[in-house]
């Protein structure tokens, strides 16, 4: 009985991991499935343990300095201000949600490919607006979001990249 709940516990994971490319947080869930595992399951052969806990939560959070920070890095790394920064995240997450919306008539591959096209854009279109809210020229405004655009794409594979390695040390961690 124990492996019927290992496998369902393993799918449960992957499903978790996979709502991070829809901008969930699933690393976070995938961290909380672990840890109520750990709990319910205690020192049996499948326990994951509080360690391994511990050093997915790290992962998990160097990933969102990643996925926030890297749109935020690109940004500032081309001379864009504090305010194109600022925006680039919040343009980030509003164009991460609507693209959502606008992925819906093709479910899971719409919705993840829309989300992740609208974060990138809205971190672009925040960015540009931030660099003309301070006084910049359209072309050094373009420049600032292409880099905005750029940093959150390869923010969000980074945190998707770390998604799959928390996931292989939780499953890893049932076995051994």
């Amino acid at each position: 009985m124990i492996y019927l709940w290992i496998v369902l516990f393993i799918l449960l994971l992957i499903v978790l991991w996979l709502t991070s490319l829809f901008g969930l947080p699933g690393n976070w869930m995938m961290i909380g499935a672990a840890a109520i595992w750990t709990w319910l399951v205690g020192e049996s052969f499948a326990e994951i343990g509080w360690i391994s806990i511990l050093l997915v939560i790290v992962l998990a959070a160097l990933g969102e300095l990643l996925e926030f920070g890297a749109s935020v890095l690109g940004t500032r790394h081309v001379g864009g201000g504090r305010r194109a920064a600022t925006l680039s995240v919040i343009g980030s997450i509003v164009g991460g949600i609507v693209g959502i919306f606008v992925g819906l008539p093709i479910p899971i591959v719409g919705w993840i490919i829309g989300s992740l096209i609208f974060a990138c854009v809205g971190a672009l279109i925040g960015a540009i607006i931030g660099e003309k809210w301070q006084g910049s020229n359209f072309n050094t405004s373009l420049k600032v979001g292409g880099a905005a655009f750029a940093g959150r794409f390869v923010g969000t594979v980074s945190k998707i990249v770390i998604g799959a390695v928390i996931l292989v040390i939780v499953v890893l961690n049932l076995f051994f």
